[in-house]
């Protein structure tokens, strides 16, 4: 008999069996889930009767997608990856290797010279005996080249590779004189780090002036196009149709960094000279001079901040050779030269001609502004040696 006092919680009296019960019931619908399942899985397999796709025959390439091809195929041997390569000092004085600049390049003849832009090389002469520059060719083989020169004001730099260790397939080399807005351009590089991509466009514009925030520089005289120029395409081939150089790609206009539509390349003409000149001063030759000055062409001027009135007056002189004729007659950088012998100075190659009409002991006259000087200049041509621009 219980304690009315006593107020604890009774006991249950119900049976054990209704929580087995319970429990068996969860089991059941579990089972019955899992063979929904697994039965919805199974129907969604297709019966006995399902037939596979057949694949349908590629057919004939179109006409412009055979001769893009086949210029990649050819052209492509020709391209490599530039890169330099330096030790990152840690701050217990080892360090590891790691590519600080890459870039591309071309395969220029036979002799195992590789054509690329200054800026690709730059860090390189930049850092001294603390890099290696390598160069990458299409087979995977890598060698160590060094920088011959090259030409600052073009950004372009010519470097050696040992002809022996490598497979030269030099590239061909056209014509930038008769380009043609709208005619068809392709690029090959490595952009990325991505080898020998190919990409293509047309010949937007010619004898652009752009700031190459790269090299840090106005470049004059480029050609633009619209074939996709990225970060690594930098020294790598504009070609045309026929796979022959046209160009060497080395800047872009991008809010981003990246392509947008507008890259610009160095016309194929501007890289014969500029080659040439680095390759004649590394085997110790020097390019005669008669008159020993320069002018700014026209966009040359504009990208200088010079005032657009003055296009219209004549050409500023960009430079003059020391113990030149130029410099003997008191010619200075800056002036403005508004007549040659008596006509209208209108253009760089007005001026040259002008001078190679002439023989060394002849005299012409300019016809000058400057804030503290106008009147006419003599001079009597003269043969300078004159160095061209070059870095080593």
């Amino acid at each position: 008999m219980r304690d009315p006092e006593d107020h604890s919680r009774p006991q249950s009296t119900e049976p054990v069996s209704t929580n087995l019960l319970l429990v068996g019931a969860l089991v059941v619908l579990s089972t019955l889930l899992v063979y929904q399942a697994v039965t919805s899985r199974t129907a969604a397999v297709p019966s006995g009767n399902y037939k596979p796709r057949t694949v349908t025959p590629r057919g004939e390439l179109g006409a412009d997608e055979g001769a893009d091809i086949d210029v990649f195929r050819r052209a492509s041997r020709s391209v490599v990856s530039v890169k330099t390569k330096g030790v990152q000092r840690n701050f217990y004085g080892g360090g590891t290797e790691r590519e600080i600049a890459s870039g591309s390049g071309i395969v220029w003849d036979a002799s195992g010279y590789i054509v690329t832009n200054f800026h690709v090389v730059q860090r390189s002469l930049q850092a001294g005996t603390n890099t290696t520059l390598e160069v990458q060719f299409p087979d995977d083989i890598v060698v160590e080249a060094e920088v011959v020169g090259g030409v600052f004001e073009h950004d372009l730099a010519v470097l050696k590779v040992v002809p022996s260790d490598v497979e030269l397939h030099p590239i061909l080399v056209g014509t930038s004189s008769d380009l043609e807005v709208g005619q068809k351009a392709l690029a090959i590089g490595n952009p990325f780090g991505l080898s020998q991509t190919l990409s293509t466009g047309v010949i937007g514009g010619l004898n652009r002036t752009v700031n190459s925030a790269d090299s840090g520089q106005y470049l004059t005289g480029l050609i633009q196009t619209d074939a996709a120029i990225n970060p690594g395409n930098s020294g790598g081939p504009l070609l045309d149709s026929s796979g022959r150089l046209i160009g060497v790609n080395t800047a872009i206009i991008s809010p981003t960094g990246s392509y947008a539509g507008i890259g610009f390349s160095v016309p194929v003409d501007t890289v014969v000279v500029s080659v040439n000149r680095v390759l004649d001063e590394a085997s110790g030759k020097q390019t005669p001079d008669k008159l020993g000055a320069s002018v700014f062409s026209r966009e040359g001027m504009l990208a200088q901040g010079y005032a657009s009135e003055l296009l219209d007056r004549g050409r500023i002189v960009s430079g003059v050779i020391p113990n030149s004729a130029a410099a003997d007659a008191g010619l200075q950088r800056g002036d403005l030269i508004t007549d040659i012998n008596g006509g209208r100075l209108t253009s760089v190659s007005q001026l040259h001609d002008a001078v190679q009409s002439h023989e060394p002991g002849d005299v012409i006259e300019l016809a000058i502004l400057r804030p503290n000087r106008t009147g006419v200049v003599s001079i009597t041509l003269s043969v300078t040696l004159r160095a061209p621009k070059v870095f080593f």
